[in-house]
């Protein structure tokens, strides 16, 4: 694993040590996992905490490796995912700013089951597991977030095996579309294809497959770096549709 850029709260001079530790709780305050803290509380929690920089596609965890910390991302993009046997990806979630990842490690097999890698140059805040764990013994409230926010966790990944179990690359695409088109109908292609083929569970050939298959429908066009939709209740319809 390559070595990541640490800033740390108890190793800076005097001035860094307030800069950083203000920008940790700014990023904690907004995290939903310490919704309902005080700031004295949260305060505490970036006291064990410290910001560490990588570069793209640095690794930040390997399945399997011990889990010793948990996660909030800063700034960046991150992606977690699961390797085959046969070098095949499979994206399960890229957290968005603002959210942690990594935190169910802590609670089952210690592990991490999965691999998280940056997909642009990152920050994130780590968050030690043993000094985290004893804060939540007096702080019920992290407990229950942390519940509310696996719950959810668990809806989102029994949509997403339904969709690879039951829906064709084709419906897929065209869900994923819908989902992250603006008012105007337009998607930006701010991810490469490959990346997208794995979050959608195929490879970069089908995808492309797919795409060539709604535009030739009439469904989609690609201006420059964008998608736009040429009419979204079709598209809808093919993304109810099984295959």
């Amino acid at each position: 694993m390559e070595v990541w850029q640490t800033i740390s709260v108890g190793i800076c001079d005097d001035t860094m040590t307030r800069n950083d530790h203000q920008r940790i709780t700014n990023i904690l305050q907004v995290c939903p996992l310490f919704a309902g803290l005080k700031k004295g509380e949260i305060e505490e929690i970036g006291a064990i905490a410290e910001i560490r920089r990588l570069d793209k596609g640095q690794l930040l965890f390997s399945q399997g490796d011990l889990a010793q910390s948990f996660f909030v991302l800063a700034s960046g993009r991150m992606r977690v995912y699961k390797l085959s046997a046969h070098g095949r990806e499979q994206t399960l979630v890229t957290p968005m700013p603002g959210t942690s990842f990594a935190e169910a490690a802590l609670f089952a097999d210690k592990r991490y089951p999965a691999y998280c890698s940056a997909l642009d140059a990152s920050e994130i805040v780590v968050i030690d597991k043993n000094r985290f764990l004893k804060f939540v013994e007096h702080h019920p409230q992290v407990a229950l977030n942390m519940i509310a926010q696996m719950a959810e966790r668990l809806r989102l990944f029994a949509g997403k095996i339904e969709q690879l179990s039951l829906m064709g690359v084709v419906p897929r695409l065209a869900e994923y579309l819908l989902e992250h088109a603006d008012s105007n109908c337009d998607i930006a292609l701010n991810i490469p294809k490959s990346e997208l083929a794995s979050f959608l569970g195929t490879v970069p050939e089908t995808l492309s497959r797919a795409l060539a298959k709604l535009k030739a429908n009439g469904l989609i066009r690609e201006i420059e770096t964008k998608i736009h939709i040429n009419d979204r209740q079709l598209l809808e319809e093919v993304a109810a549709s099984p295959d």
